[in-house]
């Protein structure tokens, strides 16, 4: 659709996650770039259905979201908007749902040949001594250590590393599987590597590869938001063949899942340079210490051009239109 300074704008944030502090930070970003261009937008606090729904009645013409987490980056907004009729910004119904399952992208991963980390699924049903001592043996015969995470939350919420079975049983019997499934994953050391990308005319851009140290044990909640407690090797040091594989297998699962906008990926990269995929962001962190912005910095696209850029992307979502979504590269 055409944008232009006087297309109402409406930057959705907040939502009801555990990520809801970050996308509030993000959103008031996002905003004060906008308006710095000079778009005519609102800076709106997601809460209940009813935020959404008003959005007709405030006669919104584009939402430009960074909600993260569950009900905001899982398609839930997204299904809202499509519904309303009302062009929003990041990824379809369909590519959002399925980058927040980390356990269907490890599927899609290993059906096309993309390297992750193996995993057992922790759910309700399956959760009985003999499975998880099954999954502990078989995933930490490498490194002597699993991660426990979320199926379906950002930002590394409720994510642990584990060394040791009664360390293990001990956390699975204090997680709620009632509320999310859990993935219980092998353990690869190496370094941290994140990938972002911006949708440039129907067409996918990685930014420079950024390599995360984080001062913790791994990159978790504290690591990704205090500012001060990782250290960002911007571009990563990465010979040129791995810096392009890299990439490449970035727009592959990134198309594969039907995300489009902008995003991120998450990879461990081990002693023999084999990327591992973590996992698919479909709206990523837009805050001061937030992965792509400092790439786009390190591309020489300032903040305020991102958000343009992103806000360009804007659509309604038809999947048989979008031929990109299916494309590989």
């Amino acid at each position: 659709m055409k944008i232009d300074k006087k297309t109402k704008i409406a930057v959705l944030c907040g939502g009801k996650s555990s990520e809801r502090e970050i996308s509030l930070r993000s959103g008031k970003n996002c905003f004060n770039a906008l308006e710095s261009l000079g778009y005519n937008s609102i800076l709106v606090d997601i809460k209940t259905i009813e935020d959404l729904l008003d959005l007709k009645h405030k006669n919104i013409e584009v939402a430009f979201l960074v909600t993260h987490g569950k009900f905001g980056e899982d398609g839930t907004i997204q299904g809202i908007l499509e519904w309303l009729q009302i062009p929003y910004t990041g990824s379809s119904v369909l590519g959002s749902a399925l980058s927040m399952d980390k356990w269907l992208t490890k599927q899609i991963a290993q059906n096309n040949k993309i390297d992750t980390p193996n995993s057992y699924l922790l759910t309700r049903n399956n959760k009985n001594t003999s499975y998880i001592k099954d999954a502990w043996e078989e995933l930490s015969k490498k490194s002597k250590a699993v991660f426990l995470k979320p199926r379906d939350e950002g930002s590394s919420v409720n994510t642990f590393k584990i060394k040791s079975l009664s360390e293990l049983e001990e956390k699975i019997s204090k997680i709620d599987l009632t509320v999310s499934d859990y993935l219980i994953e092998e353990y690869i050391s190496g370094r941290e590597i994140t990938v972002s990308i911006l949708e440039v005319e129907k067409q996918f851009k990685v930014l420079p590869i950024l390599e995360l140290k984080p001062k913790a044990d791994f990159y978790d909640y504290h690591a990704k938001y205090t500012k001060g407690m990782t250290e960002f090797i911007l571009p990563a040091n990465l010979d040129k063949d791995s810096e392009v594989k890299i990439g490449n297998i970035s727009k592959t699962i990134f198309s594969l899942i039907g995300c489009s906008s902008f995003g991120r990926v998450d990879y461990i990269v081990d002693e023999k340079n084999i990327p591992y995929l973590l996992e698919v962001n479909s709206l990523p962190g837009m805050t001061d210490t937030s992965d792509l912005p400092a790439q786009a910095a390190c591309a020489e696209i300032k903040y305020n051009e991102v958000v343009e850029m992103v806000l360009k992307t804007a659509r309604l979502h038809n999947i048989s239109k979008d031929s990109y979504v299916t494309q590989t590269f």
